[in-house]
């Protein structure tokens, strides 16, 4: 799955001109997660047209747009579950960039993990890898 991360600095409401923006483009979103730090916003999306939500992005002042790519696993919907799989990926030397559930359902979740070195990632949880 890709995903887009965007950093801005003291913009108050990025999530709002985010969709406003992806929103005249036309280009659907399928998730958002944001975060406020200070003077410093942060959201993750996917869209439904992720090179043209790229570009789209790129052409807005002030915003730092990064590309990744996720890999999506599916673990056991149980305490202790992330913890199990951020211990696999730490254990191989691979640093997180970004965690989050995509679903849940029937005691099993879809979790999306943005890593430093994907191929590296896919391989150490390639007996639940989704996607």
């Amino acid at each position: 799955m890709k995903q887009i991360t965007i950093l801005s600095h003291d913009r108050e409401d990025l999530i709002g001109d985010i969709t406003q923006i992806l929103c005249d483009a036309q280009i659907n979103l399928e998730s958002v997660t944001a975060r406020n730090f200070g003077a410093q916003s942060i959201a993750t999306i996917t869209t439904d047209s992720h090179d043209r939500a790229i570009q789209t992005l790129h052409n807005v002042s002030g915003l730092q747009v990064v590309n990744e790519d996720a890999l999506i696993v599916r673990v056991k919907d149980e305490m202790g579950a992330l913890a199990k799989l951020a211990r696999r990926l730490a254990d191989a030397h691979i640093h997180i960039r970004s965690l989050r559930f995509v679903e849940r359902h029937q005691g099993y979740a879809l979790v999306a993990i943005s890593t430093e070195h994907s191929d590296k990632a896919r391989e150490i949880v390639g007996d639940i890898l989704v996607s």
